[in-house]
């Protein structure tokens, strides 16, 4: 299998993947690609693999797929793989997945650089908290903070609920937009309604997933 063929035709053909995925299958390949943001080359060679035989179980032999994963490659050169330019590829499909009509808004959302996290002693990586790729790099939308930079319990518990390690954009679409139910914006009813409330809310969007 060519890794390098292999990814970049995942690229290509993102959307026709999606469609054909049940929403546990995408779930995975979406967090298979998000993992492969931050990894080295070891790392990411061994999560490529993941991908491939996820993909290589649901979609038809004769999708071009599935045809990159049969391309034998040559057992004396070991292939060259640019891995930071296919995860931004990926990153890029996975920016163009998100909810279209509400990416503006969700773009224009106060937020935080990884630098600013790091002085915060807040890490990163923490799958709880909700990281929104972009062209300029990774954001985190600021209502995930307290006036001190540490992040707020209730939002990692919704953000738990809302699965926001494998749908960022679906869980920020969730804080930053209205709730009939809640009768307001959730992330700006923090401190204003009881924090059960929200998680109860939160609770009651996955279960409809």
């Amino acid at each position: 299998m060519s890794q390098q063929k292999m990814l970049d035709v995942l690229t290509a053909e993102w959307d026709d993947v999606a469609d054909r995925l049940d929403p546990e299958t995408f779930t995975r390949l979406v967090s298979l690609v998000a993992e492969l943001q931050d990894a080295d080359a070891d790392t990411s060679a061994m999560v490529t693999e993941d991908i491939a035989m996820l993909l290589g179980d649901v979609l038809p032999v004769e999708h071009p797929v599935r045809r990159a994963l049969a391309e034998p490659v040559s057992r004396f050169r070991r292939p060259e793989v640019d891995w930071e330019q296919l995860s931004t590829g990926l990153r890029d499909r996975l920016t163009g997945s998100a909810p279209i009509p509400r990416l503006d808004r969700l773009r224009a959302a106060e937020s935080l650089d990884a630098q600013q996290l790091s002085a915060a002693g807040v890490d990163p990586a923490d799958p709880d908290l909700i990281r929104l790729p972009g062209e300029d790099g990774d954001r985190w939308p600021a209502f995930q903070f307290d006036a001190d930079g540490a992040p707020r319990e209730l939002v990692r518990t919704v953000n738990r609920h809302l699965q926001a390690a494998s749908d960022p954009w679906g869980a920020a679409d969730w804080w930053l937009g209205p709730n009939d139910g809640l009768g307001g914006i959730p992330a700006q009813l923090i401190g204003q309604v009881d924090d059960a409330a929200l998680i109860e809310a939160a609770r009651d969007e996955s279960a409809e997933v």
